[in-house]
């Protein structure tokens, strides 16, 4: 069996289109998630607005692929550049990126949905005679992003809790829309007692849970 590599996708051209897509060349040891639920304020807890973050370490070595080995930056170019504004226009911005390793009941497991490589650090420690790098790692840090729509459904999610359905829509996309998520689109079929969720006829009419409640399923 072939050991799944993470993927990530980045928009290539235009907003949202995640058209580039490529491999890591060593999968990381491990992926560290931070997402901080609570702060303290004057008067109690609140919820926070931090987004999520995600870090992980990228590999490389090219002695480990063919001889002679090429240079390492070959490879690790093409994460840099997930730093570099290149969509939109006046002024352009980095790419939006997807993180997806592995399955879950099928699907995509998706690690990050939304985000920008907000930094990145390369570290050459393997160099040929000639001074050729060929072994590098690259520490990354990944800032979930939300359109400003779906913030205003966070900070107030009774803002309009009944969708309607259109035609080529499914509970994973309108969850994605929603939630940033498509794994969340169980939180729906449950709220609207769905028997089969695979039928979606248009004009149905949905009610979709507030995103607080979501986070309280997940996490039961």
């Amino acid at each position: 069996m072939t050991l799944e590599k993470l993927t990530i996708k980045a928009e290539k051209s235009n907003p949202g289109d995640f058209a580039d897509k490529f491999k890591v060349l060593f999968n990381p040891n491990e992926v560290e998630i931070i997402k901080t639920g609570w702060t303290m304020q004057k008067y109690g807890p609140v919820a926070s607005k931090e987004l999520t973050q995600l870090n992980l370490d990228l590999f490389f070595d090219t002695t480990l692929m063919r001889l002679p080995p090429e240079n390492v930056q070959n490879y690790t170019r093409k994460i840099f550049s997930l730093t570099q504004p290149r969509i939109g226009t006046n002024p352009k911005r980095p790419p939006r990126c997807q993180l997806i390793w592995g399955t879950i009941s099928g699907k995509d497991s998706i690690l990050l949905p939304d985000g920008f490589l907000e930094r990145v650090t390369k570290k050459l420690t393997h160099f040929l005679e000639d001074g050729t790098p060929v072994r590098a790692t690259l520490n990354c840090t990944f800032k979930e992003w939300r359109e400003p729509k779906k913030k205003a459904k966070i900070l107030n999610p009774i803002d309009d809790p009944v969708r309607i359905v259109k035609q080529g829509e499914t509970l994973s996309s309108i969850a994605t829309e929603e939630y940033g998520d498509p794994a969340l689109w169980r939180v729906i079929a449950a709220e609207n007692k769905l028997n089969n969720p695979r039928i979606l006829n248009p004009g149905t009419v949905l009610t979709i849970p507030p995103w607080r409640i979501t986070n309280s399923n997940q996490e039961q």
